[in-house]
């Protein structure tokens, strides 16, 4: 049960990462923060997508923490990104 989870979950990480990826790339727009940003919501995804039933894995609890600490840096990006929008608007 445990080793399919982490199959599935790892699986849906990395195609969502790839697919993230090739498309900023295909559409030219590269950009570490919106990837950082896309990426979590890709986690997060996967997280859901997988969800396991019966008996959940031993490191599942964990994920719950990793989420919260992607929110933290999540906000921080935005809130740096509005600041940096604030800072280029004229007076």
């Amino acid at each position: 049960m445990c080793a399919s989870w982490v199959r599935q979950f790892v699986g849906v990480f990395v195609v969502w990462l790839s697919t993230t990826l090739g498309g900023m790339m295909f559409i030219g727009r590269w950009n570490p923060l919106l990837y950082y940003l896309l990426s979590y919501a890709g986690f997060l995804f996967a997280v859901e997508l997988s969800k396991p039933d019966g008996p959940r894995p031993k490191n599942h609890r964990r994920l719950r923490w990793v989420s919260m600490s992607g929110f933290v840096v999540f906000v921080y990006g935005v809130v740096s990104w509005v600041q940096a929008v604030i800072a280029t608007m004229p007076a």
